[in-house]
């Protein structure tokens, strides 16, 4: 690194998506910054162009990344100079990774004969896989053993590498622009960028002053949905991502996760010598009057009831967020012809892939006009949009991962006051019912559902008496808010770098302008050459 070291209070945050759509990043890049952090924030671009903007005092990057390395294992067949082509620019990769595992290496005796055992036994998470359908038959009760303790060692140290070569890829995009910036501290958002964030702290530090880092787990990876008996490549993906983690987690230097359920969990999984920091999915709440992060004054705050076109006295049921199938938006779309005259609109992304099938679903029940589709809003925008509902839905169906924390649209529901209908995963339905807010249905069982939302429609009041100042939630409100996360957040920082930076002046506000890097993807180290810098942000939902 020319600058001879870590610049001190330069924070570099990596992720593995767009940004756009992200709160979780987008609020701790923006938050932090404020709190007086140098921030670059580095995710994705969506095409082949750098992109480059301001989300309030931090800098946000889009690096687009190529196929070097996966383009090779997947088209070792095509033809000749086409595989030529893809051979050297492989073969470039691998002597970059190279240099960067020679660094990487604090183990380096265990990780040699963990590469002769890989080789040796690489098919160990294929053969695994395909003990699942087989159940426990007498060859599978006889080979698991053995394979378990295999599958531990090798995850362990490396094994899941050979899986997915797409890791690679990423590496090569983002490490060479992670140490031109020359951060003191990474900050590595959700599995995709564990491994490169401990890789690029290995490699960036020098003698005297360490590049400290942080592994922001977004969710509890081991809990996330199991493919399907047959869905072999499924399968091997859950494998790599699990094995990335445990390989990476014990090596940072300090962990945060999104609710005391899942740090417990990878305290107690992974045997970290330190329970994970809680910082949870809160919303950001604005409690002065100010004008909005995009500039717009309170007054200019859309409501969503508004923005579908629905009269004040219409029920109206809100969903927010992805429009996955295990999101469970489908057991709301078919409880509609059951609830006559009541409303369903779904706050999502445009372009959700999974709109259409949706939409299809009431077309075919003859309820298409009363499910409506509205976009997302800047984060500090969220809770007055969502208010004007009758009740905030959280149908997410049964998974692991689903039964341990309160999501972020379950906060912001909170924080807009609404009646929650919420299906019977653990934390948040014991939540609901703790605080009184609303009622909770079956996951899955649209009967269920159609019993619940009754109940809530026939008296909203009573589940919004809580939220007065001495209701249950009203006295729980201040905790689930993003103010106190950041704090908690800002605190880590200051542990791990030994400073604690003067708190930034408030950025100018404006009009968001995404713009891209107008010279191109090259020079990762040029200064921002981006048409306008501002105080925006970006529109997200949760």
């Amino acid at each position: 690194m020319s600058c001879g070291g870590p610049l001190p209070g330069r924070v570099v945050m990596l992720v593995a998506n767009g940004v756009d759509g992200d709160s979780r990043v987008q609020k701790a890049a923006w938050s932090m910054a404020a709190a007086g952090w140098d921030v670059v924030l580095l995710g994705r671009a969506p095409g082949s162009e750098r992109l480059e903007y301001r989300l309030g005092g931090a800098r946000v990057v889009l690096l687009p990344v190529g196929s070097a390395v996966s383009g090779y294992e997947r088209g070792r067949g095509a033809s000749l100079r086409s595989a030529w082509a893809r051979r050297a620019a492989y073969a470039r990769a691998r002597a970059v990774v190279a240099r960067w595992d020679a660094v990487d290496a604090p183990r380096s005796a265990r990780l040699r004969l963990a590469a002769v055992a890989r080789r040796r036994l690489a098919a160990h998470p294929a053969l695994d896989a395909l003990l699942v359908p087989l159940g426990a038959g007498r060859v599978a009760g006889r080979l698991r053993p053995a394979l378990d303790g295999l599958r531990g060692v090798l995850d362990r140290y490396g094994g899941w590498r050979s899986l997915n070569p797409w890791f690679r890829d990423l590496e090569l995009a983002f490490a060479p622009v992670v140490a031109e910036l020359a951060p003191e501290l990474i900050h590595a958002h959700d599995f995709h960028m564990v491994g490169i964030g401990a890789r690029a702290a290995a490699r960036l530090g020098v003698p005297g002053r360490p590049v400290r880092w942080l592994y922001d787990a977004h969710e509890y990876l081991a809990g996330i949905e199991v493919p399907g008996r047959w869905d072999l490549r499924g399968r091997l993906r859950r494998r790599m991502l699990l094995g990335v983690e445990r390989e990476y987690i014990g090596r940072a230097d300090a962990v945060v996760t999104v609710s005391e359920a899942i740090a417990e969990r990878l305290h107690r999984d992974h045997g970290l010598t330190r329970r994970p920091a809680v910082v949870l999915n809160a919303p950001l709440v604005r409690t002065d009057g100010a004008a909005g992060a995009d500039g717009a004054p309170e007054a200019a705050v859309p409501e969503v009831r508004r923005a579908v076109g629905l009269p004040p006295d219409a029920p109206l049921l809100l969903y927010s967020g992805g429009l996955a199938a295990r999101r469970g938006v489908a057991t709301a779309v078919a409880a509609l012809p059951a609830l006559p005259g009541v409303h369903l609109v779904l706050v999502a992304r445009r372009g959700d892939p999974d709109a259409g099938e949706l939409r299809a679903l009431a077309g075919r029940l003859g309820v298409a006009d009363r499910l409506h589709l509205a976009d997302y809003v800047p984060p500090d925008q969220v809770i007055p949009y969502i208010a004007s509902a009758t009740a905030g839905l959280v149908p997410i169906l049964h998974r692991p991962n689903h039964e341990l924390s309160l999501i972020t649209k379950y906060l912001e529901y909170l924080h807009a006051r609404l009646p929650i209908l919420c299906s019977d995963v653990a934390e948040m339905a014991a939540t609901t019912r703790a605080l009184g807010v609303g009622e909770v249905f079956q996951a899955g069982d649209t009967g269920a559902f159609c019993r619940a939302a009754r109940t809530l429609l026939a008296d909203p009041e009573r589940y919004r008496r809580p939220y007065r100042p001495d209701g249950a939630a009203g006295r729980a409100l201040p905790g689930y808010g993003w103010a106190g996360q950041a704090e908690v957040l800002d605190a880590l920082y200051a542990e791990l770098t030994g400073r604690r930076p003067r708190p930034a002046a408030p950025p100018p506000a404006g009009p968001l302008l995404l713009t891209p890097w107008p010279d191109g993807p090259g020079d990762p180290g040029r200064p921002c050459t981006a048409r306008a810098a501002d105080g925006g942000v970006p529109t997200v939902q949760g």
